[in-house]
């Protein structure tokens, strides 16, 4: 079993949930809760999807991604980047620089149906409650239809179009966070540590 993040949707599903309280998430720890041994199901992988942040959360951010890392060495994480937009008000004309999102969701896709063409996983969880995943769930299931393709929606999130791409969906509901933490001090193997915020608390 093979689990594919995308992690701007969980980010916002998180904070919609409860602040910062519970960003400092083991992702590959709750994603555990969806695996049944007895069945001979095992998680094998996990694909971080983000791009890097502007701003002061940077940091915070960085040292997420970094202990995730330390903490879970099957954690693979992909940046994608924000490209710099000046938007402009049509009513004022008043402008402002915005920044977008850009390549995170398309690595994502390209991974899952990549992974299912090579046979990487059996089983693929994609956390997510973005439609726009939807054509990426569609070509891998014809490129190998026996493999099973269940989405896990994010706290607070849902998609109608993305349940019926997929075989089934999971829930991750609003206590599994709370439960599913990093340590507060996560030790890398050089022996660099990394501390979860103190407003992520």
């Amino acid at each position: 079993m093979v689990g594919y993040v995308d992690g701007f949707n969980l980010y916002h599903g998180l904070h919609d949930l409860s602040g910062r309280r519970d960003l400092w998430l083991d992702v590959a720890g709750l994603l555990r809760t969806f695996v049944d041994p007895a069945r001979g199901q095992e998680l094998v992988a996990v694909h971080y999807f983000t791009a890097a942040v502007y701003g002061s959360g940077r940091p915070h951010q960085d040292a997420y991604l970094r202990a995730l890392q330390a903490h879970c060495p099957q954690v693979s994480v992909h940046l994608g980047h924000y490209l710099r937009k000046t938007a402009r008000c049509h009513t004022c004309s008043a402008q402002w620089v915005t920044y977008e999102e850009k390549e995170s969701d398309v690595a994502l896709a390209v991974q899952i149906v990549q992974d299912a063409g090579l046979g990487r996983y059996d089983q693929a969880l994609v956390v997510s409650a973005d439609s726009d995943m939807c054509p990426a769930v569609r070509a891998a299931k014809v490129v190998a239809p026996q493999r099973e393709i269940a989405a896990v929606f994010p706290p607070k999130r849902n998609s109608q179009a993305l349940m019926t791409a997929v075989d089934r969906t999971l829930r991750i509901f609003d206590k599994a966070p709370r439960r599913h933490q990093l340590p507060d001090i996560v030790t890398a193997e050089d022996g660099t540590k990394y501390f979860r915020p103190p407003y992520w608390a």
